[in-house]
Order: C-alpha cells, then sequence, then structure tokens
C-alpha cells in the first residue's frame, strides 16, 4: 500500500474509532463508567494489520478528540480514559505479539488492563482506595465486553486474511 492510501486508510480508521467510541456513549450500560469498548475494536485490528505506532497514534488521537468532542478534555474522565486506554494498549500489543493469543484473548486482557487503569486514576483523583472495590464489578463486564469486541475482531481479520489471498 503506497503512503498516501496507507495516511487515508488510517485516517478512516480514527474516524470509525471516534464515531464508535461516541455511539457507544448511548448504549445504555446500567453501571457508571462502563461502556462497550467498541473503539477498541479498530485497535486490536491495527495490531495486527499496522504498524504498533500507528495503532498507537489512532488510540491517543480517538481519545484526545473525543475529549474535545464532548467538551471534557483534561477532565477527571478524560484522564481515566487516557490511563485506561494507553495501558490497554499497550497490554494487547505484548499480548497480540504472542502467538499463543487470540484476537479474543488480547481484547479481553485489554478490557481487564483497561478497567485497571481507570481504576488506578480514580484512586488518585479520589484519594481514596474505596474505589477498589468497583474493580470486580467492572472486571466482569470488562471480560464480556473484550470477548465481544475480540469476536468481531477476529472475524474480521480473518476475512481480511483470506481476502489478501484471493488478490
Amino acid at each position: 500500500m503506497n503512503r498516501t492510501k496507507r495516511v487515508c486508510v488510517i485516517s478512516m480508521l480514527l474516524a470509525m474509532a471516534i464515531v464508535l467510541n461516541i455511539v457507544e456513549s448511548f448504549i445504555p450500560v446500567y453501571i457508571p463508567g462502563v461502556k462497550l469498548g467498541l473503539a477498541n475494536i479498530v485497535i486490536l485490528i491495527m495490531l495486527y494489520e499496522f504498524q504498533p505506532g500507528e495503532a498507537l497514534a489512532v488510540d491517543l488521537l480517538r481519545i484526545g478528540l473525543v475529549g474535545v468532542l464532548r467538551g471534557n478534555l483534561f477532565s477527571p474522565t478524560f484522564m481515566m480514559s487516557l490511563s485506561g486506554g494507553t495501558l490497554s494498549f499497550f497490554m494487547m500489543y505484548i499480548f497480540s505479539r504472542l502467538s499463543f493469543f487470540s484476537p479474543i484473548g488480547v481484547s479481553v486482557l485489554g478490557a481487564l488492563s483497561h478497567a485497571v487503569g481507570q481504576v488506578l486514576v480514580a484512586i488518585v483523583i479520589l484519594g481514596s482506595q474505596a474505589v477498589l472495590y468497583y474493580l470486580p464489578f467492572i472486571g466482569i463486564l470488562s471480560i464480556l465486553t473484550g470477548i465481544l469486541s475480540g469476536i468481531l475482531a477476529q472475524t474480521y481479520l480473518k476475512k481480511s486474511i483470506t481476502a489478501r489471498f484471493l488478490n
């Protein structure tokens, strides 16, 4: 893929991640602070099909641009999203390089680490470790949402790999 085409595809993936992030905020999950993590599908796919730096750039740009669009840039919510997203990215990057982890497993680890990153920042912001009691609940939901995102990413990756062999 030439450089111009690559930049265009990465830009479209960034736009998709932003839209998925905003759309999922309208899906009711009745536990405060919990979202489906649909934008992570894009990041997960990028970890397998693009350079790690490109995937990280899309992840950080998505978090920043959604913060700007929602008007909460540098707020506690933004800081929790940034810490969770960054920790999640690096965990997914590490485990995506290990052949015995499928995209589903990588997604679950990413979702769990996102929750841990958010809780760590919440402890700092609130000045209390009481928020740790919340971690098992969001951990269970992270596993479920990680499985969902992982299945969707893995389905795409299988079709994408097949398409490459057909062309």
